[in-house]
């Protein structure tokens, strides 16, 4: 497990690396807001009382869950009666991100599905819009780390609550267009 993460913070490094190259070289010549980068959607929790909707096979992330930026299984999972009755699904190459939790106080967690998963009212999803890269997208995001955190307000008890409609603005460096095809 620990060499699968190291591998894992190696590959996310390796990324970031990357993106800044590209920034520095210019080929990040497409500014746009991250409202205009995809689909938005909320999570939801299903009914914890009720054992039909956990314990199945989907992978359900939430605030506390979302640890690795690459986000393949969850500590809890659901059902897919479970799905249907409170949460939603989202493909591989979702990037799911924190909007509340006591985590945003001090980190901006933020992962990329590797598979179909679920996840909770804490959390945001973002799918790609077409020509957008997902994992580009989700460098782009992580590289603005510092400024969302500068938007996140303190709720009550020492929760963190990142606004969607601040976050919306944030813009985000991407490929030119065409820069798939060279």
């Amino acid at each position: 497990i620990a060499v699968n993460d190291r591998i894992g913070q190696s590959a996310l490094e390796l990324a970031m690396a990357k993106y800044g190259e590209l920034a520095v070289s210019g080929h990040l010549s497409r500014v746009i807001p991250m409202s205009d980068c995809g689909q938005w959607l909320s999570g939801g929790t299903p009914n914890t009382s009720d054992d039909s909707y956990w314990g199945g096979g989907i992978p359900w992330i939430s605030a506390s869950s979302l640890k690795s930026p690459w986000i393949n299984d969850s500590d809890r999972k659901v059902t897919v009666l479970g799905v249907e009755n409170g949460t939603r699904l989202v493909p591989a190459g979702t990037i799911i991100f924190i909007v509340r939790g006591m985590s945003l106080i001090s980190e901006f967690r933020i992962g990329l599905t590797q598979r179909e998963v679920a996840f909770g009212q804490d959390c945001k999803a973002l799918l790609p819009a077409p020509g957008i890269d997902a994992a580009v997208l989700f460098v782009a995001i992580r590289s603005r780390t510092p400024e969302i955190l500068r938007i996140v307000d303190h709720a009550g008890h020492g929760t963190g609550r990142l606004a969607t409609d601040l976050l919306s603005k944030v813009t985000l460096r991407l490929p030119g267009e065409g820069f798939n095809e060279r």
